[in-house]
């Protein structure tokens, strides 16, 4: 893995990823829900190294949806 890949890595899945979704999480049946997940899944497979962090990531945002829909 070169230092491009890494830094490829990092960038599409904080720049691309998290930062489209961080402050507005769909609700868990709509059709972007789907799109984060499967989202998430390529982001796993493309970047193996990143995988536990893309992981975490969407935990995250399937915590954030639930508490914004509890309030």
């Amino acid at each position: 893995m070169t230092n491009e890949q890494v830094r490829q890595g990092f960038a599409e899945v904080y720049n691309s990823f998290w930062c489209r979704y961080k402050d507005r999480q769909p609700g868990k049946d709509s059709a972007e829900w789907e799109r984060i997940q499967t989202r998430g899944a390529v982001l796993r497979k493309k970047y193996p190294f990143l995988a536990e962090t893309v992981t975490d990531m969407v935990v995250e945002l399937d915590r954030r949806m639930r508490e914004r829909r509890q309030k």
